[in-house]
């Protein structure tokens, strides 16, 4: 996994990252972020996030004006590489109510999974985490793979 984040920060230089300790974190705040998860559909119906809405493509930047101004948001897929590409579209548009306000979670859901945080259907917490292919299945525990 360090690989494959080192590969994300390299290919997305200027997307800011947050590590799952910090998400962590903030989610305990008053004002957590919004979290939104971008991967596909039936990815985001198996577990997903705590709190975290759906969105892709233009819906994602409608789901940042929808929110509390100035309130962060953090976007994540399963290892960070199709969030680092969703955040850094968001920064190209030059809007200064997303600008310095949306990062990466850094690994995303598999780093938040592997490392015992709670992933959830609907409401449901469960144990599992949508392995968006064979390959990729690897990099999560296997008592989190379907």
């Amino acid at each position: 996994m360090s690989q494959l984040k080192a590969l994300v920060r390299a290919s997305f230089p200027g997307v800011p990252q947050m590590s799952v300790e910090e998400l962590d974190r903030r989610l305990r705040d008053e004002r957590p972020p919004l979290i939104i998860d971008v991967r596909e559909p039936l990815e985001y119906e198996v577990s997903h996030l705590p709190g975290a809405v759906h969105a892709q493509g233009e819906d994602i930047a409608r789901q940042i004006a929808d929110a509390e101004p100035g309130r962060s948001v953090v976007l994540y897929c399963s290892v960070g590489y199709r969030s680092s590409a969703a955040v850094a579209d968001l920064i190209q548009l030059n809007d200064p109510e997303i600008g310095g306000r949306v990062w990466n979670l850094e690994g995303s859901i598999f780093e938040w999974a592997n490392s015992g945080r709670a992933v959830y259907r609907g409401e449901k917490q469960v144990g599992e985490v949508h392995p968006y292919g064979k390959q990729w299945s690897k990099l999560l525990e296997p008592q989190l793979r379907p």
